[in-house]
């Protein structure tokens, strides 16, 4: 059992405990991700409709009327990075498939 619960300090290989962490990470990064990237139930049009809106809130707050014209506010940005985080997502799958191919 200690064996099994041993992080990185072996030297017979990757630890099976790091691996099923990075799988995890992967798999739920790439379907973050995925969610963003194609706007799955319009998550990524109300997110930014969220962040636009609480920069108008702040921006009117210190007395500045008008809004913020964030590029941080926009699906597109936000699409991209869906894309960004799915593509970092199925790297992290590869790496930990070829730790455990590996072993």
């Amino acid at each position: 059992m200690k064996n099994m619960l041993t992080l990185a300090a072996e030297t017979k290989g990757f630890s099976p405990v790091m691996q099923i962490v990075l799988a995890v990470g992967g798999l739920v990064s790439v379907w973050c991700g995925v969610n963003w990237a194609f706007d799955v139930r319009g998550i990524t049009t109300r997110r930014a409709e969220r962040i636009r809106r609480r920069n108008e809130e702040l921006w009117a707050a210190s007395g500045r009327l008008g809004g913020s014209s964030s590029l941080f506010a926009t699906p597109g940005y936000l699409r991209f990075l869906g894309a960004l985080m799915a593509g970092a997502g199925l790297v992290l799958l590869v790496a930990v498939y070829a730790l455990w191919s590996l072993s």
